[in-house]
């Protein structure tokens, strides 16, 4: 563990205030957010939110992103520094929907406190005592947009179990290092993903190409004159697409694509 952050463990903290006037709190914060980048494989930047858990003051975290890839499949994805019985329950409650935490954060781009987001519904209520249940009685929502009009977001959750714990105004001191933090965490998870999509679906950089080319708004004509091929060929290579990603056409791959962070 690196020396820096050994002393900053999850349950010494009685309040956020004392947490963000930690001499070298930032600093400690910063460098946690930088080694995200640099995670290799899903054990090590699962390493990286225990160690930012322990200098947000947290007692759990979990990050989570979400990518629809049409009406009809939705895919989801957990870094849990948390007993991960809490998000087994989650995934068999099918929560995922209808999540008031996730509903804010694709609309919003806010930090808050988990207070400023009402609970509308009996699952939405089931799913917070759950998340009291392990841990997170007060959380702080971070969400990761990704903008553009893509479904595609991560949302950073900082659980501790002090009732009250992020409404402190202390809350605002840790806003934009936790924003940080998710948008890293979020970007590090849209690499994974596009190395796993590219790598599944055996797509070349000439297939990306053309999938940029539509997702530009490019016709079939303007694409064949681009690379010096007929149009025919153009069509033929777009159904093949199809195929690969199991999308009824073109324009619902190229956006598939962009989803996924493959152009």
């Amino acid at each position: 563990m690196n020396s820096s952050v050994s002393h900053l463990e999850p349950g010494t903290w009685k309040s956020l205030d004392e947490v963000v006037h930690e001499p070298g709190f930032s600093d400690h914060a910063m460098r946690v957010i930088q080694r995200v980048p640099a995670a290799l494989d899903d054990g090590e930047v699962l390493d990286v939110l225990h160690h930012a858990k322990g200098v947000f003051g947290a007692d759990v975290a979990v990050f989570v992103s979400f990518i629809r890839d049409d009406e009809s499949r939705e895919s989801f994805r957990f870094i849990v520094a948390a007993d991960p019985r809490w998000c087994l329950t989650y995934q068999a409650k099918g929560w995922f929907s209808n999540d008031a935490w996730l509903l804010y954060a694709a609309a919003n781009s806010q930090p808050t406190s988990d207070t400023h987001i009402p609970l509308r519904t009996k699952g939405q209520r089931e799913a917070r005592e759950v998340s009291a249940e392990h841990g997170a009685v007060s959380a702080y929502i971070v969400p990761a947009p990704a903008g553009g009009g893509l479904s595609r977001l991560g949302v950073l959750v900082l659980g501790s179990r002090i009732a009250g714990y992020f409404d402190s105004p202390a809350a605002g001191a840790i806003k934009i290092l936790a924003r940080s933090l998710s948008m890293e965490l979020h970007e590090w998870w849209v690499r994974q993903t596009r190395q796993e999509v590219i790598a599944r679906n055996r797509l070349t950089d000439d297939d990306l190409q053309l999938l940029r080319f539509e997702r530009e708004g490019k016709s079939t004509k303007e694409i064949a004159d681009l690379l010096a091929v007929s149009g025919v060929s153009i069509d033929s290579r777009f159904q093949r697409l199809n195929a690969k990603f199991s999308t009824p056409n073109r324009k619902a791959a190229a956006r598939l694509a962009a989803e996924y962070g493959l152009i």
